[in-house]
């Protein structure tokens, strides 16, 4: 299969006409700014560019280091404080782990319990919500029906009193 994939590759390669890795970039805009959104990304893109190294992390507070100078109570002493800080973050680091191997299952299950009740309670909601528009557009279509009527009769009233009117005279042409 990588064969093939590898012969398709290649046959497409060959139609397109032939140019460096770096003429590919000429198709992009000028004014194109890669990860403008983000600083960190922008800093450390420009410094790949400028082709500087990457500064490596300070470690050295995670080495024990025995002091200079044997002979000094304060640089020994200062040498075991690292050592009771690093033996100190070691055993919290144990520990957590131990907690993480302990509960990670039944905290998963725990929280997916609870996202599950979230679920239930938004689709419960969602379907009060959802009853109480059906019940607003129903009673809405029924007020426009209703006026839609109190219009109809209207209309009937004013056609009845013009033609009661219309009689009217003419019964007094007829009069006279």
């Amino acid at each position: 299969m990588r064969a093939k994939v590898d012969k398709l590759v290649e046959q497409e390669m060959r139609k397109r006409p032939s140019q460096s890795k770096r003429d590919y970039a000429s198709h992009f805009p000028s004014n194109f700014e890669l990860f403008k959104e983000s600083p960190i990304l922008g800093t450390e893109y420009q410094r790949v560019q400028q082709g500087k190294t990457i500064t490596e992390m300070d470690t050295s507070r995670y080495k024990l280091i025995e002091p200079d100078d044997k002979e000094d109570k304060e640089s020994w002493k200062k040498a075991v404080d690292n050592s009771n800080a690093q033996l100190y973050h070691q055993n919290h680091r144990f520990f957590n782990l131990e907690l993480l191997q302990k509960f990670e299952a039944n905290a998963w299950k725990l929280h997916n319990y609870q996202l599950e009740h979230e679920l239930q309670q938004l689709q419960r909601t969602l379907e009060d919500y959802r009853q109480k528009i059906l019940e607003l557009n129903k009673q809405r279509k029924a007020e426009q029906s209703n006026r839609n009527k109190w219009t109809e009769l209207i209309g009937q009233s004013l056609q009845l009193e013009v033609a009661y009117a219309s009689l009217e005279t003419e019964i007094q042409q007829l009069k006279q």
